[in-house]
């Protein structure tokens, strides 16, 4: 194994780490404690969360599908080949950037929208309906992906 294949595999695990990290520490942590704020000012620390978390998001994608397909390419040869736990990642993987993509560019776009017009009890109907929903679903997905990556190796080979 080279430099860069560490250095790309470790990018890869802390990209995920972080990025399924943050959503637990929101949906399990955060919420929690910010339910003792009055509603206006809850939205509007979730309205800063997101904004700066959800940055951050897009750039763990970048990272994870960089380094996750140049270190499968380089060390494991046609995609078609890999592992089954490698393709099972790999399709939680797309679907968590899917649901991500819908969340940032529909919900998350209305419910800023709102906030901005101060039209807090729409905002907080959409994060609760249609924001949180989908990253407890994120969530769940990201922890299987981390088991399947953590376990996978240990697989017992099955052939196709």
């Amino acid at each position: 194994m080279n430099w860069e294949t560490m250095i790309l595999s470790s990018l890869h695990a802390i990209a995920a780490v972080i990025w399924v990290g943050g959503m637990f520490f929101a949906y399990r942590v955060l919420r929690p404690a910010a339910a003792s704020l009055e509603s206006r000012e809850r939205l509007i620390l979730w309205e800063k969360v997101f904004r700066r978390f959800f940055g951050w998001v897009w750039f763990f994608i970048f990272v994870l599908v960089i380094s996750g397909y140049w270190d499968w390419l380089t060390r494991l040869g046609p995609i078609e080949q890999a592992p089954l736990y490698l393709q099972l990642m790999e399709w939680i993987g797309w679907v968590m950037v899917g649901l991500f993509t819908w969340l940032f560019f529909w919900p998350f776009a209305k419910f800023k929208i709102r906030m901005a017009q101060y039209e807090f009890a729409e905002a907080g109907h959409i994060m609760n309906t249609r924001m949180r929903p989908v990253i407890a679903i994120n969530l769940m997905l990201g922890v299987i992906a981390v088991v399947i990556g953590a376990s996978g190796p240990f697989w017992p080979v099955i052939p196709f």
